[in-house]
């Protein structure tokens, strides 16, 4: 049995002295219930363990005090203090919260010799997760540091208004997701006003409203707007003149509100003359990057612009939240090697004045095929500390991996590395095609070496052996591009369904597969995207099955 030693004195019972709030309690019972797990401690003793709230240690922070006299967890608000307890049996004990069902308790005795403090650089720190139920993913968000979807009970989550997360234009002017409003038109302001003290009002203790355009790339084209638009030399201007409009109308009423708004698709240019209220946070969306690449790199086509255009934003405000793409939202199963670029890419954002961040990871996925679960793991480890060494967090990485998938692990670090190497100076796009990113030529010539560390991962894995094939499930896909075989295609597709793992962002699975003969990417009824003509994928499967259906006419000839 582990021991609890403080200050090199061995203690097996404590009293555990909570603050008013029902999550200083509820920090303090977790606390008890690991102590009491790994230590033996029990709860009859006299030193005294405290749970404080003390504004002066920052928000989302904690401080834990030391003492041969007792030990006080503080936390600046509700969540520190359950951010504090979590730390210290992270610190101390060793713990690890990879999964939320899979923690590792550490090793070794729990020994306490001087305490220690840390307020989190992004205030807004948003993570995914369906593939578990809505109080498994609760748990786990506050054992690893976020705060966007905690109950009251640990603290309470960053607030925004529900119903008005992103591309609220629709619901504030009554236009379509496909449309946008005009901006310079008085009665379009006065009805989205309304709407946004109707929603706040109805919602109160609520600390963010989204005031953000809808998801195209039709910005109002009329003679107002774009003569806005060519002085500010951008189409963010009218929009953040409407929402510094909407921050102006609502300040005096609820002074602690930000409004919130999107620099996406078209509106990612900083305007030259209007600078956003203090009340305002400009939400900058990566999509038009390159995920292959560091967005530091300024050697590469796509993220050069977005180093420009963030540190830009950076100049002329300072509350810019990320709303990061980490996924690949038209292929979910097969591998999508971003892990060389994750660290980099936050440390960046850190570096450049950004205070919120959301990496949009598979967020509507309710199974995984492929490291979606690691993925979130080290993105959530990323927002609480951006600035993690390179050391630090393949530490992490290779944590995870030994805990999940058991003693084979290291065969899928293998397979991790490779792939991630193999992207090389490839640009590499959060919707392309597998062999758009790794060319198909570098699967063919490594699949024996790939084959074979999946094998012996399994082999090895013993108990963790289902999430071994879980995850294997990338390679079979990758297999079946490479060697269309309508069994094994069929085989495939039954996983997919008995594994509830999505095949992209807007599909659970293909809808009615073309043809098992076919590569999986090719599995879908295309007559479901009338927009195929503006998604190359789409344009792509039509050409070969236009194609192959020209190769089978001439072979019956």
């Amino acid at each position: 049995m582990r021991s609890l030693i403080i200050k090199g004195r061995p203690v097996g019972a404590v009293r555990f002295v909570p603050g008013e709030t029902e999550t200083e309690k509820f920090a303090l019972e977790e606390l008890a219930k690991y102590l009491g797990r790994l230590a033996g401690v029990t709860a009859d003793g006299d030193y005294p363990i405290r749970t404080e709230i003390d504004r002066s240690v920052g928000r989302d922070g904690y401080r834990i005090d030391v003492g041969g006299d007792g030990l006080t967890i503080r936390g600046g608000n509700r969540r520190g203090v359950l951010y504090g307890v979590y730390s210290f049996l992270e610190k101390y004990a060793g713990m690890k919260f990879y999964t939320p069902l899979l923690e590792y308790e550490g090793e070794g005795d729990v020994t306490v010799d001087e305490g220690f403090s840390y307020v989190p650089l992004f205030e807004f720190r948003q993570g995914d997760g369906r593939a578990y139920d809505e109080e498994a993913m609760t748990d786990w968000t506050a054992k690893v540091g976020l705060n966007y979807r905690l109950d009251e009970k640990r603290g309470g989550r960053y607030k925004w208004v529900p119903g008005f997360g992103c591309h609220t234009f629709a619901r504030l002017t009554d236009t379509a997701q496909s449309e946008s409003p005009c901006l310079t038109d008085p009665a379009v302001f006065e009805k989205a006003l309304t709407r946004v003290k109707e929603a706040l009002a109805a919602n109160p203790g609520c600390e963010v409203i989204s005031v953000s355009q809808n998801d195209n790339k039709n910005p109002c084209r009329c003679a107002r707007c774009a003569a806005i638009e060519e002085e500010e030399g951008s189409p963010m201007g009218p929009i953040l003149r409407f929402v510094n409009a909407i921050a102006d109308g609502i300040r005096d009423e609820y002074p602690d509100v930000v409004v919130e708004t999107l620099a996406y698709l078209y509106s990612t240019v900083p305007p030259k003359l209007t600078k956003p209220r203090p009340n305002v946070c400009v939400r900058y969306c990566t999509i038009r990057g390159c995920f292959g690449h560091e967005f530091s790199d300024s050697t590469c086509s796509f993220n050069r612009t977005i180093c420009e255009e963030l540190r830009g934003w950076g100049k002329i405000h300072d509350r810019i939240y990320i709303w990061d793409y980490v996924a690949n939202f038209a292929n979910y199963i097969p591998p999508y090697p971003n892990f060389k670029v994750l660290r980099r890419n936050m440390q960046f954002f850190a570096e450049n004045g950004v205070r919120g961040m959301y990496p949009e990871g598979q967020h509507n996925a309710k199974g995984y095929g492929e490291f979606q679960e690691l993925r979130s793991y080290l993105v959530a480890r990323l927002m609480w500390n951006p600035f993690m060494t390179d050391a630090e967090y393949h530490e992490e990485m290779n944590g995870f991996l030994r805990a999940y998938y058991g003693e084979g692990w290291r065969y899928i670090r293998f397979f991790i590395d490779w792939t991630n190497a193999e992207v090389g100076e490839n640009h590499m796009r959060h919707f392309w095609s597998p062999f758009e990113i790794i060319p198909q030529d570098r699967y063919e010539a490594a699949q024996d070496t790939l084959e074979d560390w999946w094998n012996k991962a399994e082999a090895m894995a013993g108990d963790r052996a289902e999430y071994v094939r879980r995850s294997r499930m990338q390679w079979r896909y990758m297999k079946l591009m490479l060697h269309p075989d309508p069994v094994e295609g069929k085989r495939f597709y039954d996983d997919v369904v008995r594994l509830h793992i999505n095949w992209k962002e807007d599909r659970e699975l293909p809808n009615d597969p073309y043809d098992f003969a076919d590569p999986p990417i090719d599995w879908m009824d295309l007559s479901i995207y009338p927009w195929e003509k503006d998604n190359p994928c789409i344009a792509q499967i039509r050409q070969r099955r236009a194609a192959r259906a020209k190769a089978q006419a001439q072979s019956e000839k």
